[in-house]
């Protein structure tokens, strides 16, 4: 069992204003990567724990390391010691699950080094009971003993056959895990999950039809004198480069009512989003978001 707490670390570490601003800017990517909020607790445990383990300050120095050579906090020899064995035996990997002893602990398989480990863990190997699959962690070996001391795992219904393991245990070059993986893999899935990134040609000319039918409804409602084609080709011109807005404000001099617009945002979005524009090589825009992330 483990005696000493990490997130005593992590306190010292945020006192350090300079280190924890260029940090965030390199765990982030200087704030240019939009961040999944349905993960925002798993981010937090992640960029905690690669700053205390992965980040280096400008000694060259972890801040674990620094940590324990200043030991701020005062901790007991016998904490020292857990810290020291830490350092030393700590690594972040990717594991498959084998065999789990609930309660007790897992068996589990390193994909990088081809390495099998036993790691002495209560709540997760009580929660992955008769269920298979992988995850990043890191782990650290203390008295003997593996411990995981990384942030609570993610799991992904993945397993590998013999031979993949076999093929992942010789891996080319020299592959060093951090989180800042496994952000980017919790980044894609988000992304994935997105249902604008699902969308084909197919939805897209069903969704045209559907605005069309329901312009149809509009040019009795409020009296229209403009075409739907009138409408789409005007759309197609635009030539917004700094104000989507004004196609709002421009509609109303083909003869859009201001009322019409106001009632129907939801209309004009669609529409905006799913006719093509000329700016757009003639493509619309939710092709152009699919084509960018793809």
């Amino acid at each position: 069992m483990l005696n000493i707490r990490l997130g005593k670390i992590v306190d010292y570490a945020a006192k350090n204003e300079a280190a924890m601003e260029v940090a965030v800017k390199e765990f982030f990517d200087g704030g240019n990567i939009k961040l999944p909020l349905k993960y925002k607790d798993q981010i937090s445990q992640l960029f905690n724990e690669w700053l205390i383990f992965d980040f280096k300050l400008p000694s060259g120095s972890t801040i674990i390391a620094e940590y324990y050579l200043k030991n701020p906090d005062n901790l007991s020899s016998k904490l020292l010691a857990e810290l020291k064995q830490i350092i030393e035996t700590q690594k972040y990997d990717y594991f498959e699950i084998e065999k789990v002893k609930a309660g007790r602990w897992m068996d589990i398989w390193s994909l990088l080094t081809g390495k099998r480990y036993r790691v002495y863990e209560v709540s997760l190997s009580i929660a992955m009971e008769n269920k298979k699959g992988s995850f990043y962690n890191r782990i650290a070996k203390i008295n003997n003993k593996y411990y995981f001391i990384g942030s609570n795992p993610l799991v992904f219904p993945i397993t590998y056959t013999d031979r993949s393991k076999k093929l992942f245990g010789k891996p080319e070059g020299n592959i060093s895990l951090t989180p800042k993986h496994l952000l980017k893999l919790l980044i894609e899935k988000d992304q994935q999950d997105d249902p604008r990134l699902s969308i084909t040609k197919h939805d897209i000319k069903i969704k045209r039809k559907k605005l069309e039918k329901k312009f149809q409804k509009f040019i009795a409602q409020y009296g229209l004198s403009i075409s739907f084609k009138q409408l789409t080709d005007f759309l197609y011109r635009e030539n917004y480069r700094s104000n989507f807005a004004d196609f709002y404000k421009d509609i109303t001099k083909i003869g859009i009512p201001e009322k019409m617009i106001f009632d129907n945002t939801q209309f004009f979005q669609d529409l905006w989003n799913y006719f093509p524009h000329k700016i757009l090589e003639g493509k619309c825009p939710a092709e152009k978001f699919k084509e960018a992330y793809e």
